[in-house]
């Protein structure tokens, strides 16, 4: 209760100062994770006496008038806790505030044992729910809407126990090229389907996409052009996993995949959507996942430029996402879309899975 300050000064050594500063620190005191607590009132004397060059406060550094995702995470403090805090440090104290938003960027990135384990529990309970949703345990083509899918991954949730991390994206992909999703629309042979979901437990949120095709009253089994644009997600997927690290920043690596695109033969896209050019065309948009199916860590996806500036860390959490296009004669010569959203660990020796992958399509019949 009250007001209070937390401060984490690195001072050398093995171990960063920790420090609270105002409140009722008692609960605190009693934690022995703190090694200072003193009055609000001396805070000036305080910094005075460690005169760091540099003081990171939980403000953005965004220079537009939006609010650009996750924002909130780093963006804490009010216009009048800002005021008043520089004014409590005067000068030069005051000059030397800069935003923490990548000290905090890589505190939520790099996890320990324990936050890996609970997340890749809960991103397989959400694989499972989804490859159930895609199946005729759940759709009847003819008769099933994309809106009863939705609902039933929301019932199941429920039942669970589980948070949700949005309502469920569950949407056609028709060979002209204009999404339908979450309507009553119902499922037909032939629908190319997909869904996009995540799920949250312990404070742990999942972002994940399964891959689905219903077959016509005439066919036996998957047909080849489904099949082709499957494997060449494959192919891009095994392209990106053998080439992405923690150690190197989202930009170097993300340009990098560019090219390597290029040179296996595909046709690279910053367009999340097929266009005219001829061959196979590829999107890649990873992002940090872990406490939010978007989170703040460090990525590789343009919309994101700040985030993909960063170094990635090792152990984070990672949204493995891209979406393959390829030209189906099928459809008129229309590019197929096969959308892949994986959760993955990134370490210093490449990706390892949280759950295991989807690696083939999921058939309803």
């Amino acid at each position: 209760n009250g007001n209070g300050i937390f401060i984490f000064t690195d001072r050398g050594g093995d171990r960063i100062e920790r420090a609270v500063l105002g409140g009722e620190p008692e609960l605190l005191m009693e934690s022995r994770l703190y090694d200072v607590f003193d009055s609000i009132e001396n805070l000036r004397s305080f910094v005075a006496k460690r005169d760091p060059k540099r003081i990171a406060v939980n403000i953005s550094s965004a220079k537009k008038l939006s609010l650009p995702e996750g924002r909130h995470l780093f963006d804490g403090l009010s216009h009048t806790d800002y005021l008043n805090l520089k004014k409590a440090l005067g000068e030069p104290y005051a000059s030397r505030l800069v935003s923490a938003e990548k000290l905090i960027s890589d505190f939520r990135s790099e996890r320990v044992a324990g936050e890996i384990i609970e997340f890749s529990k809960v991103a397989n309970i959400t694989r499972r729910l989804l490859e159930r949703a895609l199946s005729n345990e759940v759709i009847t083509p003819g008769k099933t809407t994309l809106l009863d899918v939705c609902w039933w991954l929301e019932e199941q949730r429920k039942k669970q126990g589980l948070e949700r991390g949005w309502f469920p994206t569950v949407f056609l992909s028709p060979p002209d090229g204009h999404e339908i999703s979450n309507t009553d629309r119902i499922i037909q042979p032939g629908d190319v389907l997909q869904i996009d979901w995540g799920i949250g437990r312990n404070n742990f949120f999942t972002d994940m996409k399964r891959f689905a095709y219903v077959l016509k009253e005439n066919e036996k089994e998957l047909p080849g052009w489904v099949q082709t644009a499957f494997d060449n997600a494959c192919k891009i997927r095994e392209l990106i996993r053998k080439n992405v690290r923690s150690g190197k920043t989202g930009r170097e690596q993300l340009d990098n995949l560019k090219q390597l695109v290029a040179k296996a033969g595909f046709v690279y896209t910053e367009e999340e959507r097929p266009s005219k050019v001829k061959g196979v065309e590829v999107n890649i948009g990873m992002h940090s996942a872990g406490n939010l199916g978007h989170d703040v860590g460090a990525s590789l996806f343009e919309i994101f430029p700040l985030r993909t500036s960063y170094v990635i860390r090792p152990n984070s959490i990672i949204a493995f996402e891209f979406i393959v296009f390829t030209p189906a004669a099928e459809w008129g010569g229309n590019k197929v879309p096969v959308c892949i959203e994986e959760n993955a660990l990134i370490t210093n020796h490449g990706i390892e899975w949280l759950h295991p992958p989807q690696n083939k399509v999921l058939i309803i019949r």
